[in-house]
């Protein structure tokens, strides 16, 4: 008997010090209300199960948690000790509506992978804090440049998509921000090369206006 409290005491202590940051990128409904979530982390997404209960923290997609992680050899490993870390904007709807969107992009963008770099975490937790005063588009738009970057995908060399020609003018963007002549793709928004160059090398939206910003984030909605 004595032996099998300690053996539950050592186990909770352990999962309550696993204590670990994460923002909630997937929530799937399973059994009896309980929930399959995956949680994004700084070098890891983990799929975990929650029990569903009346006592247990309300979570959200897009969520920045603290959690623990129950381990279940058999099964899948279980979410514990949730404790939400809040942004005053999510009472902003708007605000949420645009946040929970990129997060269920970047939640297809990586849904086949486990191991992460830390470039995702970052791109989140940056973003969250600028949402408060700044445009929630502008801030996403700045921070998947680092995405691209960071995976290799930013095309600052701006030869056409199409033709493979430098750009010089007639310069648009089509999915992932890849540079085309806007003759080549036949698409309507064209920009001034010198506000793309701005916001790829400093990441910056400052040279752009509220619609070409809309523009970009529609590009962004067509996955990133």
């Amino acid at each position: 008997m004595i032996h099998y409290i300690i053996t539950i005491l050592s186990r909770f202590q352990t999962t309550k010090g696993r204590a670990i940051l994460g923002y909630i990128i997937s929530i799937n409904k399973c059994s009896n209300e309980d929930l399959i979530v995956r949680v994004l982390t700084e070098k890891k997404i983990h799929t975990l199960y929650r029990f569903y209960g009346a006592r247990h923290s309300t979570i959200n997609l897009g969520y920045k948690i603290d959690f623990s992680i129950e381990e279940q050899p058999l099964h899948m490993n279980k979410l514990r000790n949730i404790l939400h870390i809040g942004y005053s904007w999510l009472f902003d709807y708007k605000k949420l509506f645009i946040w929970q969107e990129f997060i269920k992009l970047l939640n297809v963008h990586l849904r086949d992978v486990e191991e992460v770099e830390e470039t995702y975490f970052q791109v989140l937790d940056r973003s969250g804090k600028k949402f408060e005063k700044q445009n929630p588009k502008r801030v996403l738009i700045e921070e998947y440049i680092n995405i691209l970057e960071n995976e290799g995908r930013l095309h600052s060399d701006f030869r056409c998509l199409s033709c493979e020609e430098k750009i010089e003018e007639d310069l648009t963007l089509t999915r992932s921000f890849y540079p085309a002549h806007k003759s080549c793709i036949y698409e309507s928004t064209k920009y001034g090369k010198n506000k793309i160059e701005d916001l790829f090398s400093n990441k910056s939206t400052m040279l752009l206006n509220d619609k070409e910003c809309d523009n970009l984030w529609n590009l962004i909605l067509k996955g990133i």
